[in-house]
């Protein structure tokens, strides 16, 4: 298999942070990385082609075309690291992962044009629940002590078990690897908003408040309260026509990702 680094513009990684979300459960992870890069101005400056992801071009305005690719943004504070889909199989996604680190703390044959060596990474990602309550918790995991309590003062919650899958999740344990601290910031996301493939505006907002607070970035997510409603609303009316005879309602479940 095949994972390849293209520099597309100057930029260094010293000192900053990588912000970490690619499609999952709820999409929190996604909305958040893409939150940061439309809220900042992110300036693309490094592409990840590989095998791994779906042998797909995606056929664009004018006939403009691309594979899925990984991108990586530069926001002058931090970079950002998102895609349009994760690698499917699991050989993929750690691939991705070791190449996007190896790169950006210059080890592989492509390094930063302007310097490398990363401050923390920090991954969005989802804690799906069967019920929610007013203010969603978050959730941290992370590589050691030190990030985790940085975390915790702002009001996330350590987690002591289960396993959290996806390069939301994976990408932490390869930071370890290359002596990066690491954390991924779960929000606690309805079940039925991933049961009918629906984005959790409201669990994405409270990950995208706790990492701007850790990275002292000010986030304006107020707007995201009308789009969680509008789809809180959808998901609703759908259970309802679900729990009618003969429709049964989606099953309930409890997993992180």
């Amino acid at each position: 298999m095949v994972t390849r680094v293209k520099v597309v513009a100057d930029f260094s990684s010293k000192g900053k942070y990588l912000i970490v979300g690619l499609p999952g459960m709820g999409k929190v992870g996604y909305v958040t990385a893409n939150y940061f890069v439309e809220r900042f101005g992110g300036r693309l400056v490094a592409e990840i082609y590989s095998s791994h992801f779906p042998p797909q071009l995606l056929v664009g305005k004018n006939g403009i075309s691309t594979l899925f690719i990984g991108k990586l943004y530069d926001i002058d504070s931090a970079l950002v690291f998102t895609a349009d889909t994760q690698p499917p199989s699991t050989e993929g996604q750690n691939e991705v992962c070791d190449a996007l680190l190896s790169f950006l703390s210059g080890v592989g044959g492509v390094k930063p044009p302007k310097g490398y060596g990363l401050r923390s990474v920090v991954a969005g990602a989802a804690f799906v629940v069967p019920q929610v309550g007013g203010l969603r918790k978050v959730f941290v995991a992370g590589n050691e002590g030190s990030i985790i309590r940085s975390f915790v003062s702002l009001g996330a919650e350590p987690l002591s078990d289960g396993v959290i899958t996806g390069i939301n999740g994976a990408i932490v344990g390869w930071a370890k690897y290359y002596g990066v601290p690491a954390a991924v910031v779960l929000g606690e996301t309805w079940a039925p908003i991933v049961e009918f493939d629906e984005t959790d505006y409201r669990a994405a907002k409270r990950v995208i408040e706790v990492l701007g607070g850790f990275m002292g970035i000010r986030a304006d997510v107020g707007y995201m309260d009308s789009l969680a409603n509008a789809v809180e609303g959808k998901v609703i009316n759908l259970l309802r026509r679900a729990a009618k005879p003969g429709k049964p309602a989606p099953e309930e479940r409890k997993e992180v990702l």
